[in-house]
Order: structure tokens, then C-alpha cells, then sequence
């Protein structure tokens, strides 16, 4: 039996962390800037924006979901 190193062990946490805010991050943004984006070309206020916003925020968390539970199975 063999003790964990416990700053490998704060450098996985850290680095799980990281990983877990970038996943939320990067899809609410790319689904804001595509809904506002089809917005400006269409002419329609605020339509494409809110729809792609909740889709983004929706995938950001199905995705949070998968890595955290593939995780606590790993663990």
C-alpha cells in the first residue's frame, strides 16, 4: 500500500477545477456569440441569441455531468 503524494493529489483536484470551468465557459460563450451573430443577420433582436444562451448553458452541464460522474466512478 502506498501513500498518495498530497500535492499530486491538490494538482489533480486544481487541474479537474480547471477543466470543469472551461467546460462551462467555452460553450455558454460560442453559443451567445453564434445567437448573436444569426441575430444581426437576420434582424431579430434578441430570438437567436436567448435560444442558442439556454442550449449552450444546457450542453455545458450535460458535459459537466459526464466528466464529473466518469470521475467519482474512476475514483
Amino acid at each position: 500500500m502506498s501513500k498518495r503524494n498530497p500535492y499530486l493529489e491538490i494538482a489533480t483536484m486544481l487541474s479537474l477545477l480547471t477543466q470543469v470551468g472551461l467546460m462551462i465557459l467555452i460553450p455558454i460563450l460560442g453559443c451567445a456569440f453564434i445567437g448573436q451573430f444569426i441575430d444581426s443577420k437576420l434582424n431579430t433582436s434578441p430570438i437567436f441569441l436567448l435560444i442558442f444562451i439556454i442550449l449552450g448553458i444546457g450542453g455545458a452541464f450535460m458535459s459537466v455531468y459526464k466528466t464529473l460522474v466518469t470521475y467519482t466512478k474512476r475514483k
